[in-house]
């Protein structure tokens, strides 16, 4: 359907998804490279070099992304339209991809690109919507989102291309990378939150039913949206007690999970109901706090930084009034950016390492960027079992002849199994064997390619 351009040459879907499987692969190898050769220049050399991938691949998807919107805009029919936009789709998906298995890498770098990635996710999320119009035109409401990514995709290709260029240091890239921040950060949003007729679509792609009793809130007293939307305004405290005027706690979608059952979203606006807050809160039915979320992060110039020490005291406020359950810090991040805290609940001194809650705060202004429990909900009301039949010792012999101790091991729960975390080497490629502390059976290993 399309036609070589100087900007871009249509690719077959064979080979887009060879190229953002490549992508990912190299990010992620990149990644675990970090933990193992900090201080290794060749793991520099190739960290940068990745960068450089990250880059190209992006403008590559970028282009094909504007072409096939153009393309779509330019169809004289609702079958070419149609198949521009689902080459759209495919484009921002890979584009999404290959950020998120990047994203580590990228904050590590000190590329801040919250407004891109916002862009590239809301752009997968909306996109099947017009590419449903049957119609011989697409509605007004589709046009305006359309212009919107095209705007975005055009603003961010002339940066993306002076970030490939030979030659360029890592300095330039992160100099070029908060521009095009600056610049995306202006623009309209695509809006994918409070548009009704898009959620209506969503809503007939997969129709509510009433939870199923099992959830793991099931048995629980449940709330009326207005009450839902009480508890979310406390549990924002601060950070919507902003603003000039008086603003109103609005509820702007809802949907429901096997785990979570009914779960609904929050924002505040003002009596227009214009959105006045980035922030989006997520409840369940029985009024437990699932995530919050922040989009529209545009960076404040600040010469002050929040240390670690500051970051751990803010994240001890929000959970005071999050649950009544006392958890435990077991990993710190600090980038340019962001910090990022990850508490566990810790039983009997068995740490339960799947029930994580993860916060990440803006390293500059303290403000909350996401907070994510649904890994510690999902396990809410699990029993698990706290007490081995083997001793450490035991495990540790039960491991492979092929293996060797490299440390002490460590009880943890582990996929819901009470297991031993035990460093070993010998077999390239491993180095955590989880051996089952009731019946000595091998449960997992840590491998890296």
């Amino acid at each position: 359907m399309k036609t070589k351009t100087g900007a871009y040459l249509n690719m077959n879907l064979l080979s887009k998804a060879i190229i953002g499987l490549l992508g990912a692969t190299t990010i992620a190898g990149a990644i675990y490279g970090y933990k193992e050769h900090q201080h290794s220049r060749q793991w520099e050399q190739q960290q940068y070099r990745n960068i450089l991938y990250l880059v190209q691949m992006q403008s590559m998807y970028l282009n094909g992304f504007d072409y096939s919107l153009a393309e779509a805009l330019a169809a004289n029919s609702p079958g070419k339209r149609q198949e521009a936009i689902e080459e759209a789709i495919q484009d921002s998906d890979l584009i999404k991809s290959v950020l998120t298995n990047g994203s580590a890498m990228i904050n590590f770098q000190g590329l801040y690109w919250p407004a891109y990635e916002s862009f590239a996710i809301d752009s997968s999320r909306y996109l099947p919507y017009p590419a449903s119009e049957k119609g011989p035109a697409l509605l007004s409401d589709q046009l305006e989102q359309i212009s919107r990514m095209r705007k975005y995709a055009r603003t961010a290709m002339p940066y993306i291309d002076r970030m490939k260029a030979n030659g360029i240091s890592l300095s330039e890239i992160q100099r070029i990378s908060l521009e095009m921040e600056t610049a995306l950060s202006q623009l309209n949003g695509i809006s994918i939150y409070g548009n009704k007729d898009f959620n209506d679509f969503q809503y007939n792609l997969n129709p509510y039913t009433p939870s199923k009793k099992g959830t793991v809130f099931a048995g629980e007293p449940t709330y009326k949206a207005t009450e839902l939307a009480a508890k979310a305004k406390i549990f924002m405290g601060d950070s919507w007690n902003k603003g000039p005027g008086k603003q109103f706690v609005h509820m702007i979608s809802g949907g429901s999970s096997p785990d979570l059952g009914e779960v609904m979203d929050f924002t505040l606006s003002d009596a227009n109901g214009k959105r006045t807050s980035p922030y989006i809160i997520t409840l369940s039915k029985s009024g437990h706090v699932i995530r919050v979320t922040r989009s529209d992060m545009q960076k404040e110039i600040s010469s002050q930084t929040v240390d670690m020490k500051q970051a751990v005291a803010l994240a001890d406020e929000w959970m005071k009034r999050w649950s009544d359950d006392r958890l435990t810090l077991i990993m710190k991040e600090k980038s340019t950016t962001s910090i990022q805290l990850v508490y566990i609940p810790v039983r009997e001194q068995v740490p339960i390492t799947q029930m994580k809650v993860v916060w990440k705060f803006d390293a500059q202004t303290g403000d909350l960027m996401n907070f994510d429990a649904s890994n510690y909900f999902k396990d809410y009301n699990k029993s698990f079992p706290l007490h081995p039949k083997l001793t450490a010792e035991q495990a540790a012999a039960a491991i492979s002849p092929n293996l060797r101790v490299t440390g002490s091991p460590i009880l943890e729960i582990h996929e819901s199994k009470l297991v031993y975390k035990i460093p070993v080497s010998g077999v390239e490629g491993i180095a955590l064997v989880y051996i089952n502390s009731l019946t000595g059976g091998t449960e997992n290993i840590a491998y890296t390619p």
